[in-house]
């Protein structure tokens, strides 16, 4: 077995209990799957309803105009900061 090291400034108090961790694979897919808390839906549950087609592209639009959007303000943000120092530095 491997000796314990000891520190001086060590009193003794546990700070984090890591006793009840495994090995390093803990967190691999075939143990998350072995160890999964999902539950099966009951019978009486009625399943969720798949998206048409129209609201499915109005998702996708949405996303992407939101993420265009803030790309845009990026983007513009970046132009007037370059702007202003070819401005300074002329």
């Amino acid at each position: 077995m491997k000796k314990q090291k000891t520190y001086d400034d060590d009193d003794g108090r546990t700070i984090a209990d890591m006793s009840g961790v495994g090995r390093s694979g803990m967190f691999t897919f075939r143990s998350f799957k072995k160890n999964s808390t999902f539950r099966k839906p009951d019978d009486d549950e009625t399943p969720q309803e798949d998206y048409t087609r129209d609201q499915r592209k109005a998702a996708v639009g949405g996303a992407l105009s939101a993420a265009l959007l803030i790309a845009g303000a990026f983007i513009g943000a970046g132009a007037i900061v370059i702007a202003l120092l070819t401005l300074i530095w002329h």
